[in-house]
């Protein structure tokens, strides 16, 4: 498993997911490769990973599968192996902009696998992909987060993906004399988990350009018991539903504002939404996840054969 580049944000944390249940699968041995300058935080989701004997600064001479995510480690295993067609490799998408596809990605045959619904249809929708998408449910289980407040209150904004909105949501609700939190440049997990449980209401905002990512905060959010807005995107996310378990909005500060305040005041539809965002949770536990990602790779060789032939442009050209 190559990780160039590990970060702090959800999809790592979903990586590491992926890297504990291969762990599971009987015959398989996962070595992960991360450059030999890479310094884990203490924050790191890659921490416990780091110290399990399995982490090396060599990459495998010959693997039987390689599993890759991001253009960064695409770009590494074209340094290690070329452009073998024969190299089984595993694609794990957690987007659909040209930083999860980029350096030749696509130019290699590979078995994709999307990290939920939202990724899987902005993936499809973009037409770039030649081989068929497997789908990976975003699983999440209440026992890992924090408890949640027994007094919540005020608002907190996640802004780190459009944090010029979430800065003027931000003032207007202090200007209304309501107390209010937000984040404008991405925090450790803890922090933001942890201020979630806090929260009355949370606002998360999208990327600006429109596309959902992995949604995992949102359902985060539903799972410490915190009302949620978020904003519309441009392809639907599969969590949220207007009214029973979150308010939608546009990505307009005035709107925003207007229907944080009105949560904060409606003790009872922010009761409707928490208990709605409980009943979605319900649906995406982690047994779910874990168990299809094992099942695609017991029935690997026949996704990869199918992938093989699927696969029509040439190697050689970057993309």
């Amino acid at each position: 498993m190559i990780v160039a580049n590990p970060g702090l944000d959800s999809a790592s944390l979903k990586l590491t997911h992926i890297y504990n249940y291969s762990q599971e699968i009987p015959g398989l041995r996962l070595r992960l490769w991360m450059p030999s300058a890479t310094v884990l935080s203490a924050e790191s989701p890659w921490q416990a990973v780091a110290h399990s004997g399995n982490l090396y600064s060599q990459p495998h001479p010959a693997p039987v599968l390689l599993i890759l995510s991001d253009a960064e480690d695409w770009r590494a295993a074209r340094q290690f192996y070329g452009d073998r067609l024969d190299l089984p490799r595993l694609h794990i998408l957690q987007g659909a902009d040209a930083r999860h596809w980029g350096h030749g990605a696509l130019n290699q045959p590979a078995v994709r696998l999307a990290l939920g619904e939202a990724v899987a249809a902005a993936l499809g929708r973009s037409g770039r992909l030649t081989e068929p998408l497997q789908i990976s449910p975003i699983g999440l289980d209440p026992e890992d987060l924090p408890p949640p407040a027994l007094v919540k209150q005020g608002c907190l904004i996640l802004g780190c993906d459009y944090p010029a909105l979430g800065l003027a949501v931000q003032q207007r609700l202090l200007a209304s004399g309501l107390p209010c939190q937000c984040e404008l440049s991405a925090w450790p997990k803890q922090k933001w988990q942890e201020a979630l449980a806090k929260a009355s209401v949370t606002v998360i905002l999208s990327p600006q350009d429109g596309y959902p990512g992995l949604c995992l905060r949102t359902l985060t959010a539903m799972a410490l018991g915190t009302a949620v807005v978020v904003t519309k995107n441009l392809i639907p996310d599969f969590y949220c539903r207007p009214g029973r378990n979150s308010v939608i909005t546009m990505a307009d500060a005035k709107e925003l504002t207007e229907a944080a305040t009105k949560l904060l005041k409606d003790h009872e539809q922010r009761k409707v939404l928490v208990q709605g965002g409980k009943s979605t949770l319900l649906r995406h536990r982690t047994a779910l996840e874990r168990n299809q990602y094992i099942e695609l790779i017991k029935n690997f060789n026949e996704h990869w054969t199918i992938a093989k032939s699927a696969h029509k442009q040439e190697p050689g050209e970057l993309q």
